[in-house]
């Protein structure tokens, strides 16, 4: 811990403190109040009160301690998860796009033309053949790259390294770049690079090689130059604020990409220290954080990671609104560190309105000008206390739960996003495969183990299929039952109508008999002859189930019974972790592409945070490729229960100057009073023992409690269930006094003590046993106050009923 201006913080946070604005303005508003505490304290010795603050200043500066460290945290928090949000989204969103990458080149590494190119071209073509073979090749390169728009070159050399062709301009020499020896050796189905080389010009390249193969020898070498600073810079700019910055690190820890080249340029070896959230550049503290990529399908990224940082000075700017109040419970968002500090604020107010009652009680016979004026500034004290713990205590929850809000909202535009990234292969993945020659030819045998090496690579499809002009099925991945049937389902003739080998056509999500019945997306190309006329078509059946429920539960929050869903703008759900606690709000329907929406639900006064996001597609897909399905995702974070508002009102009390003083005080919500003189003071109750009571007994004398060196009876006086058996952590009760007999009254609030006009009632006695308890009623403003007879009260602990009855009854007369 360290201390600032008398605050003691934990280390991690003592550096942000000075930057941190709401913090500081609660530090001095709690230190003013504090020196008055102290004031208050000592004049409070030097008078006749017989009242010890030692106990509320204790628990006032422990208070203030604990709220402006847990203030501090939370606001640190605020923004080390925000960025510790970005930086994990943006090396999974990579890793996850990379992963597809290792396939392409799996599969592409066996293309027909690309082997018969490596069985018949020279470095320099010389012939007319080589020259035509090269044109076609660098044509169906093209037409790839077209597809699969993340690649900005493809290359092809000889087992020597010399270039056969490629897509770009640039080097057409014999390559020394080690890549080439790696492909033509690697156990591993791929061989992944990030490093200059002299077929990539004078920067560092992401390329993925593997070797092309014949009749099981290497014939030469395939390289996919993937598009990385595009891409990064794609990923970045969605993720980061105009005051942040963010990179990608090699494992040397130095810098390969960022959205800030100028502060941190290529090759920059970033001074991170393990648990360690801030560093210092160019004499500028950032807050900053690092995450490694989840393993996705077994595929754990290139070896970077991502990193998200702030400068200190801004990070604490409140940027958003924070809620205005937080209406749940939040026990399933909230600490208990931070649900226990209004607790304790509580705590600490009800020692304080006790202190003063009591003051004020004891003070009834005495004319102590001094005095009554010190209680009434301690209780202005107090009221200021009350207002600063409160407004402090509010706006720490305000902040989580904007926090959440934001989160949420967040997490449902990843899950889109994530969504769209991966579909938009999908439509590139059925595309391609429609004109492979193996394929073409509709040789059942030839396309069964063509789609089978496919599916072996590519594993987010249950099935893959190849069908005939007429729909019938040739040839199938995985089951061999579909081979020979009709498929009739309305994709199948919109795939044969498509002219264009860019066309591809994808059904409904709709449960199909390809995928067991269940909900699915089929994506479907159609296959071209050499003449350009369709001989039929290739169907993806995309396993939606398990896949779009890890997309969602990579963004699930870790809360308890959080749910996060997929759905269409007409309410049909296409993924979902579990049931929707609560029907989907209008507004997230109604979002438009790009759009996001978050707010605070509430169902059966049960309280959610949800938070959405409508996908506005990736690249050209559902942009400009003509296909259109717009997908919602949102998130659900159960937050508690609907706030009960506290329901005790003294309503407009004035006192009167030649009244009696009336000690006020609440049981079950109503208002009650016992003329102060004949109270001996309110006490806070420890180590309560439970009075025994026979089989149906029912008394209200329920317990014993200590008091001083004596043992004080407890008397409930409760209509509803026993106070005893509420959950309450602290137990109060008035000490009266009877006949020198002592003994508590069991309450649940304290009101106002002041002089009010007493009134005797009359024509009682038909109104029950427990209207002996009354005899009198106390009136300040418009406000009628029951009173107790002590006495009665005493003499009718063993009675049944109890002051239930007079709730909300008419007064059949008063005389005063």
């Amino acid at each position: 811990m360290k201390v600032v201006k008398g605050i003691a913080f934990p280390d991690h946070v003592a550096p942000f403190v000075r930057h941190m604005a709401s913090v500081n303005d609660h530090r001095e508003a709690l230190t003013s109040l504090r020196s008055t505490w102290d004031t208050l304290s000592l004049l409070g010795h030097l008078s006749n009160l017989r009242t010890d603050m030692s106990g509320v200043r204790q628990g006032f500066q422990e208070l203030t301690g604990e709220l402006l460290s847990c203030l501090a945290e939370e606001t640190l928090a605020r923004v080390t998860t925000a960025l510790g949000y970005q930086a994990q989204i943006a090396v999974d969103v990579l890793t996850r796009n990379l992963y597809e990458r290792t396939a392409d080149i799996g599969f592409l590494s066996t293309d027909t033309p690309i082997v018969q190119a490596c069985q018949t071209l020279r470095p320099t073509p010389n012939t007319p053949h080589e020259a035509t073979m090269t044109t076609v090749l660098r044509q169906r390169f093209r037409s790839y790259v077209d597809k699969y728009s993340v690649y900005k070159d493809i290359i092809l050399t000889d087992t020597q390294g010399r270039v056969l062709i490629r897509l770009g301009d640039g080097f057409h020499g014999q390559s020394t770049s080690p890549i080439i020896k790696q492909a033509l050796t690697t156990r591993d189905n791929y061989v992944e690079t990030y490093a200059q080389s002299d077929l990539c010009g004078d920067g560092a390249a992401l390329t993925y090689a593997f070797r092309v193969q014949a009749e099981g020898k290497a014939i030469g070498v395939l390289l996919l130059v993937f598009d990385v600073r595009e891409e990064v810079q794609t990923i970045l700019g969605n993720l980061v604020d105009q005051d942040e910055s963010m990179a990608f690190l090699g494992q040397d820890g130095r810098v390969i990409l960022s959205s800030d080249p100028a502060l941190l340029p290529a090759g920059y070896l970033l001074p991170i220290r393990p648990g360690v959230p801030y560093i210092r550049l160019h004499g500028v503290q950032y807050i900053v954080a690092q995450r490694t990529p989840k393993n996705y399908q077994g595929y754990a990224g290139p070896g970077w990671t991502a990193v998200a940082m702030l400068a200190a000075e801004v990070a604490f700017d409140d940027r958003n609104e924070a809620m205005k109040a937080v209406v749940f419970s939040g026990e399933n968002i909230f600490s208990q560190r931070l649900l226990d500090i209004p607790a304790q604020a509580r705590n600490i107010q009800d020692r304080l309105d006790r202190l003063v009652w009591n003051g004020r009680v004891q003070q009834a016979d005495d004319s102590n000008a001094f005095s009554r004026s010190l209680l009434e500034e301690i209780a202005n004290t107090g009221r200021k206390t009350k207002d600063v713990f409160e407004r402090s205590s509010q706006e720490l929850l305000a902040m989580v739960a904007q926090n959440l809000l934001t989160e949420t909202q967040f997490l449902a535009a990843l899950s889109v996003d994530i969504l769209d990234r991966n579909l938009y292969e999908r439509a590139n993945d059925c595309r391609w495969w429609a004109q492979s020659p193996a394929l073409a030819s509709m040789d059942p045998e030839v396309c069964r183990k063509t789609l089978r090496y496919i599916n072996g690579l590519y594993t987010v499809y249950s099935e893959i299929l190849v069908f005939d002009a007429r729909g019938v099925v040739v040839a199938a991945s995985q089951c061999a039952q579909w081979e020979g049937q009709a498929l009739q389902e309305p994709w199948v003739a919109e795939c044969l109508r498509i002219r264009t080998k860019d066309g591809y056509t994808v059904s409904r999500f709709e449960s199909s008999s390809l995928y067991a019945n269940r909900g699915t997306y089929i994506y479907t190309a159609p296959i071209f002859d050499t003449g350009n006329q369709v001989r039929g078509g290739v169907a993806l059946i995309f396993d939606a189930e398990p896949q779009f429920t890890a997309m969602l539960q990579s963004v699930l929050p870790q809360f308890d019974q959080a749910v996060a869903a997929f759905c269409r703008t007409d309410g049909c759900f296409i993924g979902i972790t579990a049931a929707l606690p609560i029907a989907l709000p209008r507004q997230i329907l109604a979002l438009q592409p790009g759009q996001r929406w978050s707010g605070v639900v509430m169902e059966n006064e049960r309280c959610y945070t949800v938070g959405a996001a409508a996908g506005a597609g990736y690249r050209e897909f559902k942009t400009s490729d003509g296909y259109a399905e717009q997908i919602q995702g949102v998130v659900i974070v159960p937050c508690g229960n609907l706030r009960a508002m506290s329901s005790n009102s003294v309503g407009s009390m004035t006192p009167v100057h030649d009244g009696t003083e009336i000690a006020t005080f609440y049981i079950d919500g109503q208002l009650l009073g016992i003329v102060a003189e004949e109270v001996i003071e309110c006490v806070e109750l420890a180590n309560v023992v439970r009075a025994p009571t026979g089989p149906g007994e029912k008394t209200r004398h329920v317990g014993f409690a200590p008091y001083g060196t004596r043992t004080l009876p407890l008397i409930d006086l409760s209509a509803q269930t026993s106070l005893m058996h509420k959950k309450s952590t602290h137990l109060h009760a008035l000490v009266l006094q009877v006949d020198n007999v002592e003994f508590g009254v069991l309450i649940t609030g304290l009101g106002p003590v002041m002089h009010m006009h007493l009134y005797t009632m009359q024509q009682m006695a038909d109104m029950g046993v427990a209207t002996r308890m009354v005899s009198r009623i106390a009136r300040a403003g418009d406000m009628l106050v029951p009173v107790l007879s002590t006495s009665a009260v005493l003499g009718l602990c063993h009675a049944s009923g109890g002051i239930a009855s007079l709730c909300g009854s008419a007064i059949p007369g008063l005389t005063e």
